[in-house]
């Protein structure tokens, strides 16, 4: 968390020393990190919340529409005695509609938005060292989700994204003693974009 909190510092440190705004046509990169809480609708679910962290690219808004591509590893631990918890690698495309955007309007505040993301996921657990017995697991699949989520200003070429995300991951493979395939559950995630 302080290495990652480092960086962002660090990028933001050198966006705003720049002092050159990117013309609005340009392609945006950014960093997100934020909370993954997998497996919410299962009726026993023992995976606790955890962490991921996401980069990826975005192209310039289009008349308030936008895509976005994004990776990055997500993990989160188990409250079953025999597991660390579970790690995986999320491939996600998304399409932001940002429905109070105005053309040619200048410099923008705060942006509202909501949006759809499709991708895959490759997901595995961890066996605690103390267990012999338990098996380890491993799958993938593909992953589908809706957003919600404000962009707010930081300086004339950077921003910051904050959204919800609910995702339909209908994998799992029984992963750390679940009872359950389903990881479908939350991600919370805040972006600097740059």
């Amino acid at each position: 968390m302080k290495k990652i909190s480092a960086l962002l510092l660090l990028i933001t440190t050198m966006a705003v020393a720049q002092g050159v705004e990117p013309p609005r046509d340009s392609m945006d990169f950014f960093l997100g990190y934020g909370a993954w809480l997998p497996g919410l609708l299962n009726d026993d679910n023992q995976l606790t919340v955890g962490s991921l962290f996401l980069v990826g690219v975005e192209t310039p808004m289009f008349q308030s529409d936008q895509f976005r591509l994004s990776a990055g590893p997500g993990f989160c631990g188990s409250d079953r005695a025999a597991y660390d918890g579970v790690t995986s690698i999320m491939l996600n495309l998304g399409y932001r509609k940002y429905p109070f955007f105005r053309p040619y309007a200048g410099a923008r505040g705060l942006e509202p938005f909501f949006g759809f993301t499709a991708g895959g996921i490759i997901v595995w657990d961890s066996v605690d060292d103390s267990f012999e017995n338990a098996d380890s697991k491993s799958t993938g699949g593909a992953m589908l989700g809706a957003e919600l989520g404000a962009r707010v200003k930081v300086s004339e070429d950077m921003f910051f994204d904050l959204t919800l995300t609910g995702e339909w991951v209908p994998i799992g493979s029984l992963l750390a003693g679940e009872a359950e395939k389903d990881l479908s559950g939350l991600r919370i995630q805040g972006s600097l974009v740059f």
